[in-house]
Formats: structure tokens, C-alpha cells, sequence
């Protein structure tokens, strides 16, 4: 490798000799006589090294090194002396300096230390142009890429990772890579595939989700492999592709599957209910003109039928839950629909301290829908809010105007004092087969999702930061103002 090399040396005849010996193997080779001649050049950065002779009219090696290392911060020093001083040499090697060399110079001996400058300075260059590549074509892939110390540290946060998790690299970096990425039932498996990356294996395929900034969950899948040395020790590569858009049509998919499935037994189900409910209706008729003298069994009976058409209209419900639903509208008050649902809800308070708070009553509640299909929204809303936390249970319910698509609608807020939603499950809370607790479907509160949008509304969860769960079902007043 050719180098620019500048020798600054006060004996004109050794200055030539040494130029002389360069350039015979082709080195670009500058001249000066004093330190001061040589820090007044203005190209000192370009040299890639430096024959300094120890002992200068104006200044001694020791204090001309720090300024060098300054000004020329690229270039390998090679202090040549006529005195055999170790003590000079080890000072001289302290500051910076590449080699010593003494007088008179053996021209082997320099063109060893020179080939030696030549090739540290060919291995930086290959590594600058390889650290250079990796970058650009860190920077210019589609996935999150990490470079971890042992201890899960981050040293390297590309620019896609900033992008889907919301966290710049200046925040990332030196941020234990598990413990703010990565859902804490998924840690230890993951750190246990880090432990057999650090053993010197590669790992593929390897499925964690990543909690981004604003808490939303994306799934991931990594491949990890042992880097042996980065910036001074060993590291864990690690790439992930984001496979959230995946994930999310296999559970479509998933929930298709289970739906048919579901709607071929309701089918069968409500089919056979429907004879058993007929059998039922004829003997409570019979019973009913049997106890036409007695009104609190006719009120019992009446009650029995009522909840008898309920079940049928569930039944139905979950039979046709993909098939459109078609509404029977009525004027009437919310706040009559929402107290009905809660009565029907009265066998699940029984024994508690549960308390339904209304909002004023000022405000106009009409409104057109189906009764009996909202009726079912307001029971799954409160039905969760009963089961969400211990007694005492407090739910606030009240409406206030609002507008939908421009145009002026009702909103119904219902807040609980329960512990509220997580980001997963504000997210999903929506979604078919989707439910926390120990029984059920999961169906309610997409059913309801799907009432409230047959009804030209729209069903929300309220702004989090807010005590419990809060539930916001907006309704166009459809000209009844």
C-alpha cells in the first residue's frame, strides 16, 4: 500500500536519505525542518504517517506527539532517535507513538514498521468499508435489527426498529434490549435462546411479540447469531420481520373457520330449540288460561314467556351473527332501554353492592332504534362491568350530545370502577372469541359491535388513562331531535 508520508527531521541530509529510501518503494513522501514548520502545514490530516525525529531544534517528541495525534489523528508516528533511551521510548509509545526506531536508520528495519503502519491502515479501511456496508444495508431493510452486549444491552438500534416501535436509537441505546421490548411471559424463553447465541449457536425462527411505544403489541420473528467481537467484546446480532399483518390473517382466517363451524351447529341448535320453545309456549298458554284468576302466576308466566322470546332471540343472534341484521325501529329513551337491561341483569346483582349512577336526566334520550337488539348491547356492557372487580361495584352511565359523520347524535358513556382495559385488550376487546374471563364466548361484545353499526352508530372504548372501563356508544338521532 502506497502511503503519504511526511518526515520531520532537522538534518537536511538524513531528510533526504529517508526520502530517498521511500520513495524507492513509491510513498508520497513531505519534508519539514522544525515543529513548527510542520504544524504550520495545512494538510497534516492527509498524511497517514509521520518519521519524527525525537529531538527537534524547537521541541521534543513528547510534547509534539499530543498535538500530531490532534491535527493528523489518521497518521501512524514513528519516532526515530540517535540516543538509546528506553525510558524515552516507552514515554514516546505512551503517547501515541506507532514504533521507535534509532540511528542510523536500517532501511529494513523501517520498512518493516512501515508495512506494518501499511497494513493496520488497510485493515481499518476494510473494516471502515465493511461497517460502512453493513450500515447501508442495515439502514435500507425492512426489519428491526439489534446488536446486544451479553447482558441484553442495546449497542445497535436500526432505523426501521425506530420506526415500529416508536423509540429513537438515542433512547434504545444502552437499554436492556428484554426488559423494554419484550411482554414479560415471553422473556425468559427468549433469553434462553440469547444464552444458546452467546454458546456460539444461531437461532431462526424464533416468535416473540414486541411492545412498541404507544403499548401496542407487534409480532415479530427473529433470527439471532453470535458476533465474536463488536467495539471490543462479544454481541448478539439479532433481525426481526414483523409478521403483526400475518398473524392477524391467520386469526381471520381462524375465526371464519369457527364461525361457519359455529353457525352449522346454531343452525341445528336453534332448529331443535325451536320445537322445544313451541312445546313450552303451548303448555304455559294452557297454564296461563288455567290460572286466569290469579294474577301473580299470570305475572310469573308472563315473565317465564318474555324470557323464553329472549332466548329464542339469541339463539337467532349467534345463528345469523354473519348475516346482516335487520332492525325493527322504535322512538324511545335510551334511558328506559339501558334500566330494562339492568333489571333483566338483577339475578347476577342479587347479594351484592352494586350501584348504577345516571347523569342528568336533563338531556334528551330519544332516539330510533331496535329495542330489543340495544337492549342486548347495554346487558353485555354491564354484564362485564358486574363480573370486571369485587363488590363494591360503582357503574356511571349518562348521555351527552355528540355528532356523527356531521351529523348531530346521541352519546351513551358507560364507565366502570373496575381495573379497566390494557392495550391488548382495548385493541381486541372488539374482536370475535375474544374474552377474559373463565367462561363464555367471547361474542358479546363483537355482537354488539355489530348492533350499534346496524344502527348507523359506532361503539368505542373511551380514552385510556381514565379509573376502569369506558365504553362509548354514539347513535345518530335519525331526525327525532
Amino acid at each position: 500500500m502506497v502511503l503519504d508520508i511526511l518526515v520531520i527531521e532537522d538534518d537536511a541530509d538524513t531528510r533526504l536519505n529517508l526520502r530517498d529510501i521511500l520513495e524507492l518503494d513509491d510513498h508520497h513522501v513531505e519534508s519539514a525542518g522544525t515543529a513548527a514548520e510542520a504544524l504550520g502545514r495545512g494538510d497534516l490530516s492527509r498524511f497517514s504517517a509521520v518519521i519524527l525525529d525525537r529531538q527537534l531544534p524547537d521541541a521534543v517528541a513528547d510534547d509534539l506527539l499530543p498535538k500530531l495525534r490532534v491535527r493528523a489523528p489518521g497518521a501512524a508516528v514513528i519516532v526515530v532517535t540517535g540516543y538509546s533511551d528506553l525510558q524515552g521510548a516507552i514515554a514516546a509509545l505512551r503517547q501515541g507513538a506507532a514504533d521507535y526506531i534509532l540511528k542510523p536508520l536500517n532501511p529494513e528495519a523501517l520498512h518493516a514498521s512501515l508495512n506494518r503502519v501499511a497494513e493496520r491502515r488497510r485493515l481499518a479501511l476494510a473494516k471502515e468499508r465493511s461497517e460502512a456496508a453493513f450500515r447501508h444495508l442495515v439502514e435500507a431493510a425492512e426489519c428491526l435489527i439489534v446488536i446486544l452486549r451479553p447482558d441484553r444491552s442495546i449497542l445497535y438500534f436500526s432505523p426501521f426498529s425506530e420506526r415500529l416501535t416508536g423509540y429513537y436509537a438515542r433512547e434504545a441505546q444502552s437499554r436492556n434490549f428484554t426488559n423494554l421490548f419484550i411482554p414479560e411471559t415471553y422473556r425468559d424463553s427468549l433469553n434462553h435462546e440469547f444464552e444458546r447465541v452467546l454458546g456460539g449457536q444461531s437461532i431462526r425462527g424464533v416468535e416473540v411479540p414486541v411492545v412498541c411505544r404507544d403499548e401496542m403489541r407487534r409480532w415479530v420473528v427473529w433470527n439471532a447469531r453470535p458476533l465474536d467481537d463488536y467495539e471490543g467484546g462479544p454481541a448478539i446480532l439479532a433481525a426481526g420481520q414483523d409478521i403483526t399483518a400475518v398473524k392477524l390473517a391467520q386469526q381471520r382466517a381462524l375465526q371464519a373457520e369457527r364461525l361457519a363451524a359455529i353457525g352449522e351447529m346454531m343452525t341445528g341448535l336453534a332448529h331443535e330449540s325451536r320445537n322445544a320453545m313451541q312445546r313450552s309456549q303451548a303448555c304455559l298458554e294452557m297454564l296461563a288460561e288455567a290460572d286466569r284468576d290469579r294474577p301473580a302466576s299470570l305475572d310469573l308466566i308472563a315473565r317465564i314467556q318474555k324470557a323464553q322470546d329472549r332466548l329464542y332471540h339469541l339463539y337467532e343472534g349467534v345463528r345469523n351473527y354473519a348475516a346482516p341484521i335487520h332492525l325493527e325501529r322504535r322512538v324511545c329513551d335510551l334511558r328506559e332501554v339501558w334500566r330494562e337491561a339492568w333489571s333483566e341483569l338483577g339475578p347476577s346483582r342479587e347479594g351484592r353492592t352494586v350501584t348504577l349512577i345516571e347523569g342528568d336526566t336533563s338531556v334528551g334520550a330519544c332516539c330510533s332504534v331496535d329495542v330489543f337488539r340495544l337492549g342486548q348491547v347495554f346487558r353485555n356492557i354491564l354484564d362485564n362491568a358486574l363480573a370486571a372487580r369485587q363488590d363494591p361495584v360503582e357503574i356511571r352511565i349518562h348521555i351527552e350530545p355528540s355528532e356523527l359523520d356531521g351529523q348531530y347524535a346521541l352519546a351513551v358513556v358507560i364507565q366502570d370502577n373496575g381495573p379497566g382495559l390494557d392495550a391488548e385488550q382495548r385493541q381486541k376487546v372488539f374482536d370475535p372469541f375474544y374474552t377474559t374471563k373463565a367462561k363464555g364466548t367471547g361474542l358479546g361484545m363483537a355482537i354488539a359491535k355489530r348492533i350499534v353499526e346496524a344502527h348507523g352508530g359506532r361503539i368505542s372504548v373511551g380514552e385510556g388513562g381514565t379509573p376502569g372501563a369506558v365504553f362509548v356508544i354514539t347513535l345518530p338521532e335519525k331526525g327525532t331531535r
